[in-house]
């Protein structure tokens, strides 16, 4: 079934807001419109991708990318597609009806309360506890959720440096680190969280050693690997950059560090069929960690995010696996068009240049040597 994709980032915000009419802040906005094409790298053959400019399909002849541009007027007249979003919530589905989707191909009301409860971040603390019952493993320390403020002030007090963390939040956002217990802002943080989300996710502070997750593909209650992502993380909890290579290569180098990774990741797959089942389909993704254990041995934290969504992992898996390159991958801002190398063939790039608009943010893959 040929399938149209649409990159509405700002869908974490959506599911915090939780409400049918959300609007995205400026911010989130423009880099919906700056990287709108950035699908391109996940669509098949004949694919489309739901842009509002028909001129961007110039863009993508000219890398050889057999994907069309659909644009929202044109919805109406689809008869069999399946939609593909970044992510789905409540805004996205009566966005694409305001658009004209055919009802009957947008998941119902029941499907997308089941993404918003499955996107709350107590899922981490199901898997963390079912995946140390297949393994018999003690990953590390299972989160807690907390409901009142005193709980979460006598949690803070006793875990110096601890994550508070929104149960839906934006990516590297609704987090706050525990470093000052005389913060007033950070317990002004708390109240306004609880008062909000009714509840906050609290974490033990790990000493990491690298980020990478596991990108899914679940379809009709069934799971399947896509692949993995090794990628950094900025001060503020954002990604900030991945490495562009095979499934193998990524596999090895998380297992050469941690060798029981396929035990972790066979059990991870059986606890996510459990968890989830049929209520989500669509891509998802797992961010894991390797940190060090008070005994300095390299250990693993399973799952510290669920992402019902598609990724920028997911984006550097396809770019390795499906379309051979490798490198790495980030995302930055440039006033200078010409400062960005288009896709030349058979994969040897310096960037891959998404928009042009009057500061050019772009996604940028640096081809090794």
């Amino acid at each position: 079934m040929r399938q149209i994709f649409y990159f509405n980032p700002e869908n974490d915000l959506a599911l915090a807001y939780g409400g049918s009419n959300y609007t995205a802040p400026p911010r989130a906005a423009q880099l919906r419109h700056d990287l709108r094409l950035l699908p391109c790298w996940l669509a098949e053959d004949n694919d489309m991708i739901l842009c509002h400019d028909k001129g961007d399909r110039d863009w993508l002849l000219q890398q050889g990318i057999a994907v069309d541009i659909i644009t929202p007027s044109e919805l109406r007249m689809v008869d069999d597609a399946r939609f593909m979003p970044w992510g789905w919530s409540r805004a996205m589905r009566r966005t694409l009806q305001r658009w004209g989707a055919p009802e009957h191909l947008l998941p119902d009301h029941k499907t997308i309360d089941s993404i918003h409860r499955l996107s709350h971040r107590r899922i981490t603390i199901a898997i963390h506890r079912r995946m140390q019952q297949l393994t018999g493993c003690t990953y590390c320390p299972t989160p807690v959720e907390l409901h009142d403020m005193d709980e979460v002030r006598q949690w803070a007090s006793s875990h110096p440096g601890g994550y508070l963390k929104m149960p839906w939040s934006g990516s590297g956002q609704g987090v706050y680190r525990a470093l000052n217990l005389e913060d007033d802002y950070l317990w002004q943080w708390c109240r306004g969280a609880l008062r909000r989300q009714k509840s906050l996710l609290c974490e033990e502070a790990l000493d990491k050693v690298q980020d990478f997750a596991t990108e899914w593909h679940m379809r009709n209650g069934e799971i399947e690997l896509v692949g993995f992502s090794v990628f950094d993380s900025d001060s503020h909890h954002q990604y900030a950059g991945g490495r562009v290579s095979n499934r193998r290569t990524l596999h090895d180098c998380i297992s050469m560090s941690y060798p029981q990774l396929d035990t972790a990741i066979e059990a991870l797959q059986a606890t996510l069929c459990e968890t989830i089942g049929s209520d989500y389909n669509g891509y998802l993704g797992v961010d894991m960690m390797l940190y060090r254990d008070d005994e300095g041995q390299l250990a693993l934290n399973p799952c510290v995010e669920v992402n019902l969504r598609c990724t920028m992992g997911l984006i550097t898996c396809m770019l390795g696996q499906r379309h051979g390159l490798q490198g790495t991958f980030c995302i930055t801002e440039t006033p200078d068009i010409s400062a960005c190398i288009r896709l030349t063939p058979r994969g040897h790039f310096n960037a891959l240049l998404i928009t042009s608009s009057s500061t050019t943010r772009t996604a940028v893959a640096q081809a090794s040597p």
